[in-house]
């Protein structure tokens, strides 16, 4: 039940930032709000545990995704670097004060999956391309993003 709660709690950030209820967690899972406050005893705890299992489990993703020389594998990459950074878009926090600190965690997690996809990238100019990425989610508005890539990055194959 743990995993399921923190599962429809991702889909609930990813859709409504920090503002996610715990009603609408419980109700979707057809569970009381008491069951979600027993496995987390606060919001904050859950929102934690949010991060931890987003990133726990994208994390080694993108270490098999790095891995393997393949036709795929850039997108496989930045898709998996796009999930990350829809986890730390600004519309996400609130200005409730527990937002600070899951902001840092969140930041600080992300940076790993950041650092990982500089690193696969050849080009030298490496900040340059991920500060154009970064721009590129930004206009996406939380939009699905469709990537049609014409030429193989020679360094990822």
């Amino acid at each position: 039940m743990r995993v399921k709660i923190l599962e429809a709690s991702i889909c609930g950030l990813q859709k409504e930032g920090l503002r996610f209820s715990v009603d609408t967690i419980a109700k979707k899972l057809k569970i009381s709000k008491k069951t979600v406050y027993k496995f987390f005893p606060s919001k904050e705890d859950l929102a934690i545990a949010v991060y931890e299992k987003f990133y726990d489990d994208i994390i080694p993703k993108i270490d098999n995704a790095l891995s393997e020389k393949n036709e795929g594998q850039f997108i496989e990459i930045l898709n998996l670097y796009y999930r990350s950074y829809c986890m730390i878009r600004e519309d996400l926090f609130n200005k409730f004060a527990l937002n600070g600190s899951i902001r840092e965690l969140a930041l600080e997690r992300h940076n790993e999956i950041r650092n990982k996809f500089q690193n696969a990238l050849c080009s030298d100019e490496k900040e340059i391309t991920v500060m154009i990425v970064n721009s590129v989610f930004e206009k996406l508005n939380g939009k699905p993003l469709t990537l049609k890539i014409a030429k193989k990055l020679e360094c990822l194959q």
